[in-house]
């Protein structure tokens, strides 16, 4: 055989491994859906940044498949694989066989033949309170979002002029009153705009990040910004 069919041969080969090996990866879980994250699968699906936005990207457009996913995310296709598996396995997310007309996507195997989709529009009630164990897990992932999960975020999208700052303040009744019901507002302003997002069913890059964090505390408060 010549050294130019040689090559070829090799390519096609490779290229088969690494179809072969994606599709022993990523494979369709029949998972129980977790009821917080107190299960263990659970906690460690949902306490990467990246995991999270996945996971919302599948909310948004149910049946979405990895490509879509790493066009949006700005990431490449293989690296998700491994944290769609980590999903699957958790139960947060199913995967099936596209059914669109796309007859190249139909003939094709592994995990590009998948299609996402979570069992719910958002956690189930209790999921970071069920429990002692739970309410730890939650403060450990709110403390692990703001202090890499939001800089990683608005990095990723070359945001050089933004940045974080957290401040602790000692606030009287009326004002942690007024700071709630700022939240509220926040927060109604985030469920419209998620509602909108997830009723064009397609997959769409964030453009705006926003945190906040609110807390009863006990004991002296250092002055100033913290970061």
């Amino acid at each position: 055989m010549s050294k130019k069919k040689l090559g070829a041969a090799e390519g096609r080969s490779a290229r088969k491994s690494i179809r072969s090996s994606r599709a022993q990866t990523v494979r369709p879980s029949n998972a129980a859906v977790p009821s917080s994250v107190a299960d263990d699968a659970a906690w460690h699906a949902v306490r990467s940044p990246l995991r999270l936005q996945v996971l919302e990207a599948i909310r948004a457009a149910p049946g979405v498949d990895a490509r879509a996913l790493s066009v949006a995310l700005k990431t490449s296709a293989p690296r998700l694989y491994y944290h769609i598996n980590i999903l699957l396995q958790s139960g947060l997310i199913v995967g099936g066989e596209r059914k669109d007309s796309d007859s190249q996507r139909q003939s094709s195997r592994g995990p590009e033949a998948l299609a996402y989709r979570a069992h719910a529009a958002n956690f189930p009630d209790g999921f970071f309170t069920k429990g002692e164990q739970s309410l730890q897990r939650r403060e450990a992932l709110v403390r692990e979002l703001f202090d890499g999960g939001m800089h990683r975020a608005i990095a990723s999208h070359g945001q050089s002029s933004a940045h974080l700052t957290v401040r602790r303040e000692n606030l009287t009744g009326s004002e942690a009153s007024r700071v709630k019901s700022l939240l509220s507002q926040v927060e109604a302003i985030l469920d419209g705009a998620r509602t909108r997002r997830h009723a064009e069913s397609k997959v769409l890059p964030a453009t705006h990040f926003v945190g906040c964090a609110f807390c009863e505390f006990d004991g002296e408060l250092p002055d100033g910004p913290l970061a």
